[in-house]
């Protein structure tokens, strides 16, 4: 099952709080068809959807990402502890 994105799209018009595996609260401030934006005290930095899509694909094919850890070493590393709780509040991981 590939990344429904428009389903990343409903998730986070309708709640953009989340937290990542830490416990660090993070605000989605929007969604474009090309990646996920999320605010940080340094600034607004984003999440690319082809980063996320590679991740759900190594998920499907049985790869474990179990944690941003892994994110990064697997896929990219670009913001890998928000990345990974993007999975995780989508129910990839």
């Amino acid at each position: 099952m590939p990344l429904d994105w428009n389903k990343v799209v409903r998730r986070y018009r309708e709640n953009p709080k989340s937290k990542t595996k830490q416990g660090h609260p993070f605000t989605v401030s929007r969604v474009t068809n090309t990646a996920i934006y999320i605010d940080l005290p340094s600034g607004e930095e984003y999440i690319s959807r082809e980063n996320l899509e590679t991740a759900v694909s190594l998920i499907e094919e049985g790869t474990r990402i179990e944690g941003p850890a892994d994110y990064k070493r697997l896929v990219y590393d670009q913001r890998p502890a928000y990345a990974w709780a993007i999975l995780r509040d989508m129910g990839y991981v």
